[in-house]
């Protein structure tokens, strides 16, 4: 990981809200986004943002949006 890969991902931490407990999954820690309940968001939390993000887009403009994925992106 190169160093501003990781200033990155720090910064994300530092501006997230602070979970009332950090998550501890397998010994790891410090996860850089958490959903509703404080726990580590999955790919499954992605893929509903971009189809939710991609319906509302599609229905503004003609030229459409393809279905993208969290593996595509």
């Amino acid at each position: 990981m190169t160093d501003e890969v990781e200033q990155c991902f720090r910064k994300i931490i530092d501006k997230r809200t602070a979970p009332k407990i950090e998550p501890m999954i397998d010994g790891y820690t410090g996860f850089l986004y958490l959903d509703k309940n404080d726990m580590p968001m999955v790919a499954l939390h992605w893929e509903k943002y971009m189809q939710h993000i991609r319906e509302k887009y599609n229905n503004i403009y003609r030229v459409q949006l393809p279905k993208i994925t969290p593996h595509v992106c």
